[in-house]
């Protein structure tokens, strides 16, 4: 029941969102205006806040990074290779091993984790998606871009804007400056730490409800045997896998917690804008945002209670 009261209230404020939107309390200008708002202002805030202020030597977790990288990085290739056997087209395949991948780490994970664990898993949460979003960023680029063999030209032309992306990324900005902040233990002025303390407590409230608001049975008309394949490869896949190794690493306690929270996150919504960019197929990829967010209401609070019987 503590794990239920813990997950299920996330998803009850994604449904509310969803609800508002159905009903237009929301109406799309608004969810593109919140969206960038949390993006460019709000997560960054809250990220640059919590890493900054925490004790890094503390919070961060070597193990529970290398373990994401090395889930992460097998889901992909069992992703990819899987792809390359199935007969389907290369937006197909984009879409698919990008869908089997990239998290929605920020919208999703953190609000869980802090649900589940509270303050300091938040903490820890920020320090680990600070270092994933470069490689699910990077994968979800090769995943859409390989699959049509644009040529070495491309290949470097799509390298750098990966660079690009990476460099300018709000969320990764933040994570980073904050782990610097916090390496350094610099004093965060009064008036500093209570603005960002405002601004933080607004931010993951809204954030649940955009992601809600941008939640749409519409994108998922097609492939729906290909989204469950995707979306089970994220969900329970590259989770088990992880816990595998968090395991194997000998990880207990708060530290597998968020691990396993973070790693068994849906497919990001940020998947549809992508493969509409990179020539993946959109139908597919709106299809595995809906049935992976659906389907980790129930998996994630599996693997918790999993982790609670278990003793781990």
């Amino acid at each position: 029941m503590n794990i239920l009261q813990a997950v299920l209230p996330v998803f009850f404020v994604i449904a509310i969102g969803a609800a508002a939107r159905r009903f237009r309390f929301i109406e799309e200008p608004f969810i593109d205006t919140a969206n960038r708002l949390v993006y460019y202002l709000l997560l960054p805030a809250l990220l640059f806040y919590k890493i900054g202020t925490s004790n890094f030597r503390e919070a961060f977790n070597a193990p529970l990074v290398i373990g994401g990288y090395a889930a992460t990085l097998t889901t992909f290739l069992v992703a990819f290779l899987l792809s390359r056997k199935m007969g389907i087209t290369p937006g197909e395949r984009g879409s698919f091993v990008q869908g089997a991948v990239r998290a929605n780490l920020a919208y999703l994970g953190l609000p869980i984790v802090f649900s589940a664990v509270g303050d300091i898993g938040l903490r820890k949460a920020g320090i680990l998606l600070g270092f994933m979003v470069p490689l699910i960023n990077s994968l979800a680029i090769v995943a859409l871009v390989t699959p049509h063999g644009n040529g070495k030209g491309r290949a470097r032309e799509n390298a750098a804007q990966v660079a690009y992306q990476l460099a300018i990324n709000p969320v990764l900005l933040s994570a980073f400056f904050g782990i610097l902040w916090s390496l350094f233990k610099v004093p965060l002025p009064a008036l500093a730490d209570r603005t960002l303390a405002i601004l933080s407590g607004t931010t993951l409230p809204l954030a649940l409800l955009c992601l809600g608001g941008s939640f749409s049975f519409e994108r998922a008309r097609s492939g729906f045997r290909l989204a469950a394949i995707a979306a089970g490869m994220k969900v329970l896949l590259m989770t088990s896998l992880a816990v595998a190794i968090y395991r194997w690493m000998g990880l207990a306690g708060d530290d597998l917690r968020v691990g396993v929270i973070m790693m068994g996150c849906p497919t990001a919504v940020v998947t549809y804008v992508m493969a509409s960019q990179l020539k993946g197929d959109t139908n597919l990829a709106g299809t595995i945002i809906v049935v992976s967010t659906l389907a980790s209401a129930i998996t994630i609070s599996g693997w918790l209670f999993l982790l609670h019987a278990a003793g781990w």
